[in-house]
């Protein structure tokens, strides 16, 4: 079999022609779009603003950046054993509390003090009094006889006839007591024993 010596044994033998490589055209004004636009100078981020870095200095006296963790609470594996880590506890607490002592704060006179503990502050503010159509508990108001005790006409049908009665009628809570005016039938409420309906109210009021 013939190979065509300009074409290599490998692409002679699948009959693959040789391809074109193209190169890269860089474009810089697609650059210009999609790159961030970079901030203006008063834009910028100013470590000023944000206080002095933590670091501190190594033995070949290079500045290295580190994490202040002195206010973090002991890491119980840094200790070999429970009483290191109890006694490092006590003294973070310790620090802990007289830190918390020195904050200068506005504190009331209502403000309590737990003793081993933190100090808790209560906000203060302005006591105001209720209006007296809300004030229920410290006033209440007693409801009216009428309300509660009363007097009330009724009729019972005998016959063809209607014969009509009175009787006291009083609550107690939701309940409503009947209590029948005894004395025939009753044709005028100003019958004698209605007059001492008044005092019964009373009566029963204060036995309530």
């Amino acid at each position: 079999m013939k190979h065509n010596s300009d074409v290599p044994g490998q692409l002679a033998l699948f009959a693959v022609a040789p391809t074109e490589i193209r190169t890269t055209i860089h474009d810089p004004y697609w650059d210009e779009i999609l790159a961030p636009e970079h901030p203006q100078p008063e834009q910028r981020w100013n470590p000023d603003d944000f206080g002095e870095v933590p670091h501190k200095l190594d033995s070949d006296g290079q500045l290295t950046i580190f994490f202040d963790d002195s206010d973090e609470p002991p890491d119980p594996d840094d200790y070999l054993n429970l009483d290191d880590y109890e006694q490092a506890w006590e003294q973070w607490e310790s620090t802990v509390r007289e830190q918390d002592t020195r904050v200068s704060v506005l504190v009331s006179e209502d403000s309590e003090k737990i003793a081993g503990d933190r100090l808790t502050f209560v906000r203060e503010h302005d006591t105001q009094q209720t209006a007296p159509e809300h004030s229920i508990l410290d006033d209440p108001c007693p409801p009216a006889p009428e309300h509660t005790h009363w007097v009330e006409k009724y009729w019972v049908k005998r016959g063809h006839s209607k014969h009509n009665y009175y009787r006291y009628c009083w609550m107690s809570g939701r309940k409503i007591h009947h209590c029948h005016i005894s004395g025939g039938s009753i044709t005028s409420p100003h019958h004698p024993w209605l007059r001492s309906v008044g005092q019964m109210w009373k009566v029963r009021s204060r036995m309530d």
